[in-house]
């Protein structure tokens, strides 16, 4: 059925066929019983013998009454007589029509609700254990079930969400869990009853490795945190080529230690000429941090990092090593890391990241409305842009 046939349609015509064929019954019941009141009052006021000896005529039941056959007292008798009963079966018509016409209400209205009922107990029945259920409900393509798509289109970003949750938990304890039994077997073993200072020594260092990779891991957590929160009115005017310029220039020494070439370019008009956008400053500067952070880490030596600004955001291009198409999807997921195996090159760094650095990249975007667009690159790594020409 098409949209037309609403529920304020459907109700309306329902009511409007019911109201005019109660009218109708009410003015027919009227007039034939006010009809037959009065046939039967004149029947009853004519005389039974005729005057002055005329013959007696029988009164014909089939012939219409006229004034002629009203006499006098004897007619406005009659006249009262009908008004009277014409209220009363006006009253009797018009209670019955009301008793009808709410009785067909309440059965019409209950169908036309009932889906309001099978939304209300689902909406009940669902709890976080069963997120997987919908309402689904059939019919015309009425405001209920335009609702009911609404519900459930609202069940599977919950539940989108809620799995996504419960992923980030399980991935965040893991990843925690790691350093920790590192760090409980370097001391168990290092700091042995025996140890000797080049023991003490290597345990030291794997101690103190440990533990940056773990305060770095709760920092990206926390600045994941933040930027799911949202923005909050939190923005201002931000010049983004100044932002690239900062993180390229705390990146150079990295990057030469690593072998890799840092670039920048803006296209659209000179640096000072480029629009600013508007943005959070620290997520901001930390998702551009993070794209040329991972733009060095998973490089090969020699390779190159193009970051390219212009109205439309930022690009940040690297080599690389070949990342799969059906790869590029998952990249963005916590957790996540590139580079062969799931691990940035080893001759690159002995650094290894949280996997969370695209996390905050996408989080980012998200609270911000812009669009992150990661594609592979021919011949190895990545192009990505963050996207601001929504703002």
């Amino acid at each position: 059925m098409s949209r037309t046939w609403s529920i304020r349609a459907r109700t309306a015509l329902a009511f409007a066929l019911t109201a005019m064929a109660l009218a109708a019954g009410t003015v027919a019941v009227v007039n034939l019983g006010s009809q037959a009141s009065l046939e039967r009052a004149v029947l009853e006021r004519q005389p039974s013998h005729p005057a002055d000896g005329a013959a007696m005529i029988a009164p014909d039941a089939e012939a219409p009454v006229t004034a002629a056959t009203l006499d006098g007292s004897g007619g406005v008798h009659v006249v009262a007589v009908v008004a009277g009963l014409q209220w009363q079966w006006s009253v009797l018509g018009v209670t019955g029509a009301g008793v009808l016409a709410g009785g067909i209400g309440w059965l019409v209205s209950r169908r036309m609700l009932a889906p309001v009922d099978r939304i209300t107990a689902t909406a009940r029945r669902i709890s976080a254990s069963t997120l997987h259920e919908r309402i689904a409900l059939d019919g015309p393509d009425d405001e209920l079930r335009r609702l009911a798509r609404t519900v459930d289109d609202l069940l599977d970003r919950l539940e989108g969400a809620f799995a996504s949750q419960r992923r980030f938990v399980a991935q965040a304890s893991h990843e925690l869990r790691t350093p920790l039994a590192v760090q409980r077997a370097a001391i168990q073993i290092g700091l042995s009853d025996d140890a000797g200072p080049d023991d003490l020594a290597r345990t030291r260092a794997e101690l103190l490795e440990q533990n940056r990779r773990t305060e770095r891991l709760v920092e990206s957590l926390l600045v994941l945190a933040e930027a799911e929160r949202g923005l909050d009115g939190r923005t201002e005017d931000v010049d983004l080529t100044t932002v690239v310029d900062e993180v390229l220039t705390e990146h150079r020494a990295r990057a030469e230690t690593a072998g890799v070439e840092l670039t920048r370019r803006t296209e659209g008009g000179p640096p000072d000429r480029m629009p600013q956008v508007r943005a959070e400053p620290v997520l901001l500067r930390q998702a551009v941090r993070n794209l040329v952070d991972n733009a060095v880490e998973y490089n090969v030596p020699g390779g190159r990092v193009r970051v390219t600004v212009d109205a439309a955001g930022v690009l940040v291009e690297n080599d690389g090593p070949e990342v799969r198409a059906e790869d590029v999807a998952r990249l963005t997921e916590p957790f996540r890391r590139g580079g062969a195996g799931g691990e940035p090159p080893a001759t690159r760094s002995e650094r290894r990241h949280s996997g969370l650095g695209l996390s905050i990249v996408a989080a980012v975007a998200r609270a911000h409305g812009w669009v992150l667009t990661v594609d592979p690159r021919h011949g190895g790594g990545l192009a990505v842009r963050i996207g601001v020409s929504s703002v």
